[in-house]
């Protein structure tokens, strides 16, 4: 007698189903959207929650056949909660962004925004950073353009990006004062609590790069660095991801080995090289750390410092030290000026200093090089004539108007003897 009550719900489902084609055929989508939903509704009665996905998003796409877009995020938020409650994050992070779009097509703006907020709490659950960070931009533009305020959603979304995606650091009264404020249903709720849980974790973590040794202002090119970084967490976690950005003036020796041991803290030394000179900048350092009660994404401090050019090491060589000649002969002297430093010499003067038993006969006193790179050597000729008799000497001084540069002074001896 009471047969029909008992009767299977997946029965019941494809009833509805197969009336929802009918009526698809007869050119009625509005109502097929609705046979639809009752199909979703019996699969989730019968607990196949992905039956019941499957003919909330088919209920949606009817309702578009329709034109009725309202109704299409509907169907699709109702499936997105579903996907929520089985952690399928992402998945119900998609279909809230599209349910979002579905409603500002009919400008119904503040429903648009909390769905597209909780599409980047969905992203956030997800570790789909960089996901979650494109759409809470696109979020605020969606408000800017149509001048709408900030619902409690829109907020929360925006404080967990920035302090998980963007290190940014809040006051707990503020982020419990925020979570209190929003209205939404449970499935919503528990992925709000999830999330913001990572956030009360994240304002405890630190992440932190520090110098191995003494802080320096100034360093010197091609002088190795050691730094250190490190975390610290309330909670066992591991990390899954890091970035370690360098200014170009600075090149790692040997980039730290992170493991991803779980623990809560973590060190590791890391080894740079200064490779130009100018302004240098380590960090901020990102690490990804992921555990059973946390997931945070932190940035580190930022560390800057000068680094000065490498200075050059300059060694002047004259030949022949000695060597004869008559009066009024001419004498030639090859003079080799060598950098083996590890930086270049710039701006350098050649004076050429004879005694009185010599005059130059080609050129004149100073000679001007302007630049010396590393390992590189210029090569001088000097040409002297003996016009007097006795032992002359040249002296040759090599200075820079670079305090730091000193003088070098090598000089040659040059007896000049009795004219035929």
């Amino acid at each position: 007698m009471f047969k029909f009550l008992r009767r299977d719900p997946v029965e019941k489902a494809k009833k509805h189903i197969d009336k929802a084609l009918e009526e698809l055929e007869e050119g009625y989508p509005d109502y097929a959207s609705i046979e639809y939903e009752k199909a979703a509704e019996k699969f989730l009665e019968a607990g196949h929650v992905q039956f019941a996905v499957k003919y909330y998003r088919e209920a949606a796409y009817a309702a578009l056949e329709d034109d009725d877009h309202v109704r299409a995020a509907e169907m699709k938020m109702h499936a997105a909660r579903l996907m929520i409650n089985d952690a399928l994050f992402s998945d119900g992070g998609a279909l809230f962004a599209e349910a979002s779009d579905h409603l500002k097509r009919e400008r119904k703006m503040r429903e648009s925004l909390d769905a597209l907020a909780t599409a980047v709490l969905c992203y956030l659950a997800a570790r789909m950073f960089d996901t979650a960070i494109n759409l809470s931009r696109k979020m605020e533009q969606r408000r800017a353009s149509r001048s709408g305020h900030k619902t409690s959603l829109f907020k929360l979304a925006e404080m967990c990006v920035g302090v998980l995606c963007e290190g940014h650091d809040i006051r707990t009264d503020v982020l419990d004062k925020t979570v209190a404020a929003v209205k939404t249903d449970d499935s919503v709720r528990d992925l709000i609590e999830f999330v913001t849980a990572s956030v009360r974790y994240a304002m405890e973590t630190e992440v932190a790069v520090e110098w191995a040794g003494p802080s320096q202002e100034l360093v010197t090119v091609k002088t190795p660095l050691e730094f250190e970084l490190r975390y610290r967490c309330p909670v066992p976690v591991r990390v899954v991801d890091y970035r370690l950005p360098l200014s170009n003036s600075l090149a790692f020796v040997r980039e730290p080995d992170i493991g991803g041991e779980v623990s809560t803290t973590g060190s590791w030394l890391m080894e740079i090289t200064p490779v130009l000179s100018g302004e240098a900048v380590v960090g901020p350092i990102r690490l990804t750390l992921e555990g059973d009660r946390v997931l945070v994404h932190k940035q580190s401090n930022v560390i800057r410092f000068e680094i000065s050019p490498a200075p050059p090491d300059v060694q002047m060589a004259i030949s022949p030290k000695r060597i004869s000649c008559e009066i009024g002969d001419e004498v030639v002297l090859d003079v080799d000026i060598r950098n083996r430093g590890d930086g270049p010499a710039n701006n350098l003067v050649l004076s050429i200093e004879p005694s009185d038993e010599l005059e130059i006969s080609l050129g004149g006193r100073e000679k001007t090089i302007q630049f010396i790179g590393t390992g590189e050597t210029m090569r001088f000729q000097i040409y002297l004539r003996g016009v007097a008799l006795g032992t002359g000497i040249v002296t040759l001084r090599l200075s820079s108007p670079d305090e730091s540069f000193p003088e070098i002074v090598e000089s040659a001896e040059i007896r000049v003897g009795a004219a035929e």
